[in-house]
């Protein structure tokens, strides 16, 4: 007597206890082999046995149905019993992952990318250091402040009296990010968590201010710097070449050093500019143009965009107070390993006009891409 066809809810039965039996089997088998050392003989030969009693059951297209529901729960029972949970092994697995993860960021941070955020606006409008924009409404609601500062870098700063007061003092200080106090001369303080030097220079706060109950101390938006990956690889393969954006240290550029030693600071800083002239170029300043080598034709269209002196770009210029290229008859011839760096808003950039070529050493890698905030500029650096 035939035996009745299959009905189509039993197969998708049996296909699911196959494949549930085959990752029991082959997770088994995982721990079997890492915990090797720590089971005993019989525990090797009782896991093995069934490892091979779920192949056997696998291999043989007409084994019953009733079978996996047996096989699934003795090896559930086995695997309970032989390799049982340790204490937490869920928040041990958690931290390795975090640690995993934090080595590899290190590894890519320390050989491959790099992220680096631009301080001043010498490379603007390609790149944009911290902006400050005054205001006349006050700052938008919670949500949207919040919005804005996650997508767009934008924070508000708004400060209004609730009495006459006058400015006596702004004292800096640090908690995690910097803040200033200032000190009014009825005794209150008002903290904001702003660095002293941009509410001096970009708001224009300065102790003798007078100010009237309900007019505002200040009321204005910063908007983050460009924060940009630089490949710090690419230099392992080809020198730079010009017309690239780049990062280096300041170490042994004594123009830079004298500098901020002048001002009680030690170590290296890191500088984003745009690399103008490669060993062996002789340059020649001729506002607008950068003369490389007597061409008139820019060398790409990078440095193009600044010779054309718009749409922000200024062109290149000669500044008081430099020590290079003071002349249009004045011209350079950039030394081996020496690489020659010019920001791309002449007018407002120390660069190699103030102190020299960088030097090979000094070199970090390329300016790659803009990833925050979201702005016209997000995206590949040209």
């Amino acid at each position: 007597m035939r035996s009745a066809p299959s009905s189509l809810s039993n197969r998708r039965e049996s296909r699911r206890h196959r494949r549930e039996l085959e990752h029991l089997r082959k997770a088994i088998r995982r721990l079997r082999i890492r915990q090797k050392d720590l089971l005993s003989p019989e525990s090797q030969q009782e896991a093995e046995a069934f490892e091979k009693n779920v192949a056997s059951y696998l291999a043989a297209p007409e084994s019953t149905g009733t079978t996996a529901p047996l096989l699934l729960d003795q090896g559930e029972k086995l695997a309970a019993r032989l390799f049982p949970p340790k204490r937490w092994a869920g928040l041990r697995e958690n931290v390795e992952i975090f640690l995993v993860a934090i080595a590899a960021a290190l590894a890519i941070r320390a050989y491959f990318l790099q992220p680096f955020k631009i301080p001043t606006d010498s490379m603007k409008p390609t790149l944009y250091g911290i902006q400050t924009v005054a205001r006349v409404e006050p700052p938008p609601a919670a949500p949207i402040r919040l919005f804005h500062l996650l997508l767009f870098g934008r924070q508000y700063h708004y400060l209004r009296l609730a009495h006459d007061a006058s400015l006596t003092d702004l004292v800096p200080g640090k908690f995690l990010v910097e803040y200033t106090d200032l000190l009014f001369d009825d005794g209150e303080k008002q903290r904001v968590w702003v660095p002293a030097p941009a509410l001096v220079y970009k708001v224009g706060l300065r102790p003798g201010l007078f100010f009237r109950a309900g007019e505002p101390v200040f009321n204005f938006m910063t908007v983050a710097g460009d924060q940009v990956l630089v490949n710090k690889a690419v230099y392992n393969f080809h020198p730079p070449r010009r017309g690239e954006v780049f990062v280096f240290r300041t170490a042994g550029i004594e123009g830079i050093e004298s500098t901020l030693r002048d001002h009680g600071m030690e170590g290296s800083l890191f500088y984003i500019k745009r690399c103008v002239g490669v060993p062996g170029d002789r340059l020649r300043i001729d506002p607008p143009f950068l003369r490389i080598n007597g061409s008139t034709t820019p060398p790409n269209a990078a440095m193009a965009r600044v010779e054309a002196a718009r749409n922000g770009y200024h062109g290149y210029v000669i500044l008081p107070g430099q020590q290079y290229l003071l002349s249009p008859e004045e011209e350079v011839v950039v030394p081996k390993d020496g690489y020659w760096a010019m920001g791309d808003n002449s007018p407002d950039s120390q660069d190699s006009r103030f102190w020299g070529p960088v030097p090979r050493n000094d070199l970090v890698g390329t300016g790659l891409f803009v990833y925050w905030p979201f702005s016209p500029r997000w995206g590949w650096i040209h």
